[in-house]
């Protein structure tokens, strides 16, 4: 037993070891934020979509349930955009996030 844990320690103590660890270690963070960026990012693409097929569909409904529904919808659509947006706002994304795809 003292002998692995000699064999750790001097593992432990190589600075390249430490050094590959903590390259290891913020690469992954940096890899996690983009990602968490571009999936925030593609949200707030897909959220403005369906907003803007809710106004759409709003302006094409006939039905008065319709109607109610479309408002509905619309106002769900724009409380969760503001709220995308302000989570890229508070993370720093800077992109043109207004651009309809």
């Amino acid at each position: 037993m003292n002998g692995d844990m000699a064999y750790r320690h001097n593992e432990i103590r190589e600075q390249g070891l430490f050094r590959k660890l903590c390259r290891w270690s913020a690469e992954e963070e940096f890899s996690e934020s983009v990602d968490d960026r571009k999936s925030l990012l593609e949200s707030i693409h897909q959220v403005r979509q369906e907003w803007l097929n809710a106004i759409e569909n709003f302006n094409q409904a006939e039905n008065e349930e319709l109607v109610e529904y479309y408002i509905y919808r619309i106002k769900a659509c724009q409380v969760r955009y503001n709220y995308l947006l302000k989570m890229a706002k508070e993370t720093g994304l800077r992109q043109n996030i207004y651009e309809a795809q």
